[in-house]
């Protein structure tokens, strides 16, 4: 009986989502009634796939022939898309608005209807099992996250440029470039990324210290969110991420969504990736994994490379010889 009380509960609570979700996207429907032309994107999840989306934005309006395109993500992401080449307008919401919205999607199957399209991969409700959304397709697996985007979520051909960012002169933030001229700005937690120990990333911040080089670390004052000992708090907001991140001597981080945007900055980049072996190189080679922020369109300064528990002070090694 408790099982079923619970399953009952799940019901609710999801059917109920379903109908705020319903709420807000016929408000989205009428507000691009008033705009004749535009489309509107909706970025439910993290904040790599909506800096996915933001570099889409030019081809898509080109490829399906938009006059005016916004993108809908959570209210902490939104500022992330806003100066994207292609991106007219950005319409923020709150966690739960947006975990509504998923829910409409997901339930009622319109993820490209009436100039909305949901901008990420479609799951379904397996309502044999509670709170569980599964991927429609095994065949999204395997594939680059570039070519998901792309191809099969914007429907753009394969050949699709990259658009950048476009900081206007009148940005409302103050860079101060002497600030960070002998610092690096560490990030190293991540929402879907983890497993590098905290234990790592004192070694290297005790390295860095060592050099004369100030650590700063980046917080958002998420649950996940951790200041490495010997480093300094350093919360920045997306867009002040955007303007600050070239200024600092170099930028290491756990590949994430925070690497993603920075990836679409012209600031000295280090990204580590799970998965490193005892015997195989640490540096990741361009092509080797589907999670490469190479995708993102920029080769120069970016330094993958795959943590390995058992060759800490190798990798920390490496990375110093590129923090010039």
């Amino acid at each position: 009986m408790t099982d079923y009380n619970q399953y009952l509960s799940w019901l609710e609570e999801t059917f109920d989502r379903y109908s705020q979700g319903k709420a807000i996207y016929e408000v989205c429907v009428n507000v691009l009634k008033e705009s004749p032309g535009a489309e509107l994107i909706v970025s439910p999840a993290n904040l790599g796939d909506t800096v996915f989306i933001g570099t889409l934005a030019k081809e898509y309006k080109k490829a399906h022939n938009v006059n005016t395109l916004l993108i809908a993500a959570k209210k902490r992401q939104a500022d992330a898309v806003e100066w994207f080449e292609g991106v007219d307008a950005v319409m923020p919401l709150e966690d739960y608005e947006m975990i509504c919205l998923r829910h409409y999607f997901i339930i009622s199957r319109k993820f490209y209807e009436n100039g909305i399209r949901y901008g990420h991969i479609p799951c379904y409700v397996d309502w044999n099992v509670p709170n569980n959304f599964l991927h429609i397709e095994p065949g999204f697996r395997g594939d680059s996250l570039m070519n998901i985007w792309k191809k099969r979520l914007l429907d753009l051909p394969e050949d699709s440029e990259l658009g950048g960012i476009l900081i206007p002169p009148d940005n409302g933030i103050v860079a101060c470039p002497a600030k960070y001229v002998n610092a690096v700005l560490i990030a190293p937690a991540a929402f879907t990324n983890k497993g590098i120990p905290e234990s790592f990333w004192e070694k290297l911040v005790a390295k860095l210290n060592e050099k004369g080089i100030e650590v700063y670390c980046n917080s958002g004052g998420l649950s996940y969110d951790q200041i490495i000992k010997g480093s300094k708090e350093c919360i920045l907001s997306t867009r002040e991420l955007i303007i600050n991140a070239p200024l600092f001597k170099h930028v290491i981080a756990v590949r994430s969504g925070f690497t993603d945007l920075v990836t679409k900055t012209s600031a000295k980049l280090t990204v580590l990736h799970l998965g490193g072996k005892t015997d195989s190189p640490l540096k990741v080679e361009y092509g080797s994994r589907n999670d490469d922020v190479r995708d993102l369109g920029r080769m120069e300064d970016i330094f993958p490379y795959e943590y390995c528990a058992e060759r800490e002070d190798e990798l920390i090694d490496l990375i110093l010889q590129d923090v010039k």
